[in-house]
């Protein structure tokens, strides 16, 4: 009996270490592994303010000359006008009915003038004048003169030319003018003790001036100027009735005014 169970007993480890075995190669142990390691979560810093850039300031850039003799399109009309006093040099009576040769002394006159011309750029301009040139005759001497007067209405084309100062407001100026003048002869009472004339009475004659000044510019389109003034007539003869016409005449006058002038210039 003891024999008998000793070989089952063999056979039944057998199979149980066999079965142990098969087991195994079926069955791992599970091997631990330890949580993964999280890096830690950045610390994000505040906002950081940054200021815009800072631009350094615009240079103060001195102001452009402004030069005003410089027309915006180079050409264009004017307006011109003038007044001031006029000095009459000492005159000469030609003629009272026949030849006559006594010295006529002016007082004082008046010379005014207004003129509309054209600039053909800044330095070349041409203008038609008129106006009025007159005094007073003081005396003539061998002869009695109650309020006797002689005026002058100039028509006149006079060539101007400018010459502007660089960076400045000063525009010197001369100008040539010819053409002819409306002569007018005035008396209350012009005589020689024998004949008296009486009334106005008027010539055309021809007449040139030759004028100088200087200009200062008040805006790019207005000015301000004093200037000089050379005019001259040729002889002037007044008819006077009854017929035969009874005539008075006088050398053409020369006169030196002294004018403030104002130009208003459109372009």
């Amino acid at each position: 009996m003891n024999m008998q169970l000793f070989p089952c007993t063999i056979v039944a480890a057998l199979c149980l270490g066999a079965f142990t075995a098969r087991a195994q190669n079926y069955y791992t142990q599970p091997t631990y592994a330890p949580p993964p390691i999280y890096a830690p979560r950045p610390v994000y810093a505040p906002p950081v303010y940054i200021a815009p850039p800072t631009y350094a300031p615009r240079p103060a850039y001195p102001p452009p000359q402004v030069n005003y003799y410089y027309f915006p399109e180079g050409a264009g009309p004017y307006i011109r006008a003038g007044v001031g006093p006029s000095f009459f040099e000492n005159g000469r009576l030609t003629k009272f009915g026949g030849r006559a040769n006594s010295s006529v002394h002016y007082d004082t006159g008046l010379a005014a003038n207004m003129a509309l011309g054209y600039a053909f750029n800044p330095f070349i301009s041409l203008d038609f004048e008129t106006g009025y040139i007159g005094a007073r005759i003081n005396n003539v001497p061998g002869h009695t003169s109650d309020h006797s007067s002689i005026a002058n209405v100039p028509l006149l084309a006079n060539v101007t030319v400018s010459m502007p100062i660089p960076h400045s407001n000063v525009v010197p100026y001369a100008g040539l003018g010819v053409g002819g003048a409306v002569s007018v002869f005035n008396t209350d009472g012009l005589s020689d003790g024998v004949t008296t004339v009486t009334g106005s009475e008027s010539d055309t004659v021809g007449a040139w001036q030759a004028f100088a000044g200087v200009r200062f510019m008040l805006s790019p389109r207005m000015s301000l100027g004093v200037g000089y003034k050379y005019f001259a007539t040729d002889n002037s003869t007044f008819s006077y009735p009854p017929s035969p016409k009874f005539d008075v005449g006088f050398r053409g006058v020369r006169t030196h005014s002294v004018l403030l002038t104002l130009q208003a210039d459109f372009w």
